[in-house]
């Protein structure tokens, strides 16, 4: 008889627990950026900030969404290979834990 593991259940919007580091260096990335360009402002002579129009700046933004989602896509795919293999792993072991056991209450000849 082989029982599976309850399987996790997250939330649909959330990829993966551990993504605070990556918001953290994103935010951190933002506003290094707002603080530079302040900077630049004040200490180069002839300088201003580069202007994009709102295509360039949403097309920028979709490639950024597609890259985040192949990735978070591929990783999902990881999980699920990965856990099947636990489920089949656990299932080997319950198996030959059953086994030993079977073999073990045998009387001695």
């Amino acid at each position: 008889m082989v029982f599976s593991a309850p399987r996790r259940a997250y939330a649909a919007g959330m990829r993966f627990p551990n993504d605070t580091t990556f918001h953290m260096r994103m935010a951190a990335a933002v506003i290094a950026a707002l603080f530079l360009e302040q900077l630049a402002e004040k200490h180069i002579a002839h300088w201003s900030a580069p202007s994009i129009g709102i295509v360039t700046f949403a097309l920028g933004l979709t490639w950024v969404a597609l890259a985040a989602f192949h990735y978070a896509k591929s990783t999902q795919d990881r999980v699920r290979v990965l856990e099947a293999k636990l489920e089949r792993l656990q299932a080997l072991t319950d198996a030959l834990a059953d086994d030993t056991r079977a073999r073990r209450s045998l009387p001695k000849l």
